[in-house]
């Protein structure tokens, strides 16, 4: 096994799903104080959170669960009736480590796998690799920029589709993590572009990192990870991590930097209320 190797298994699980949940119960904290018409709220649940922050939002979300133990019927429960009461459908981010008996309740209760996820993991091993150099200037992002960094994200998630008020709201509570650094990638001064990364517990949370589609392949999203890594490391991380499409251009910038698959996540959805099931934002 190479200096950067791992061994998933419960305990890194538990690290990076905590860490998970940790970035999701902060976003809506944070959302609720600057949006409090929004209603965004929380519900620790066994060993996780349920997070709402708008029925319509990505970050709307079951996180953490089922990693400390049995889950029981009364606490799904608990979950359905917190969507239930903010109209919102349930999304559950299961980690394949969670407890099995929380298997059974998502069977019965009409659960649906609606999405993959692979969880790519590094170890950071001192001192940081040196970046190497671009096109893209990649820079951390003043308080000021939170809006163009958060819209530079969905538009590089999203493409031409129109970005709602809602949803660019939602990502600016992000940009507002604690310990967290947004880095914007600029070509010739102009948003290409963007990233994130938000440390808890010597856990380095990687998210969001996208690139508009007219400075695709060229290179942006490698540059923008490396920046990234940096921080990690920087900042004495020992393990980073974050979440792809399967197969998709991302995971593959993400091997190239030692990233590896640790695990796929699926996401179990009910439809209370019918609609679409949205990306999760943290999701490259």
């Amino acid at each position: 096994m190479s200096k950067g190797g791992f061994f998933a298994d419960i305990a890194l699980a538990r690290r990076v799903e905590s860490t998970d949940a940790w970035i999701g119960l902060g976003s809506a904290r944070i959302h609720a104080q600057l949006h409090p018409e929004s209603g965004a709220s929380s519900m620790e649940v066994a060993g996780g959170f349920a997070l709402y922050t708008g029925a319509g939002s990505p970050l709307t979300q079951v996180l953490g669960i089922g990693l400390d133990g049995e889950v029981t019927s009364t606490q799904i429960d608990g979950v359905e009736s917190f969507f239930r009461a903010r109209g919102a459908n349930v999304s559950i981010e299961l980690c394949p480590f969670a407890d099995r008996s929380l298997l059974p309740y998502l069977a019965s209760r009409g659960y649906e796998l609606t999405m993959f996820s692979n969880m790519l993991v590094r170890r950071f091993v001192p001192p940081a690799p040196a970046i190497t150099p671009g096109e893209a200037t990649v820079q951390q992002c003043a308080p000021a920029e939170a809006e163009v960094w958060a819209r530079t994200v969905l538009e590089g998630f999203t493409g031409a589709i129109p970005l709602s008020d809602e949803s660019v709201s939602v990502l600016v509570s992000l940009f507002h993590q604690p310990e967290t650094v947004c880095l914007l990638a600029r070509v010739g001064g102009t948003p290409a572009g963007a990233g994130a990364i938000s440390i808890h517990q010597g856990v380095a949370a990687m998210y969001g990192a996208s690139t508009l589609p007219a400075f695709r392949r060229r290179g942006i999203q490698g540059s923008i990870i490396q920046s990234l890594v940096t921080q990690a490391t920087d900042a004495g991380c020992d393990i980073g991590y974050t979440l792809t499409e399967p197969g998709s251009a991302s995971q593959r910038n993400l091997e190239r930097q030692d990233y590896r698959v640790a695990y796929t996540r699926v996401t179990m959805t009910r439809r209370l209320f019918g609609g679409d099931v949205l990306p999760n934002a943290q999701k490259m």
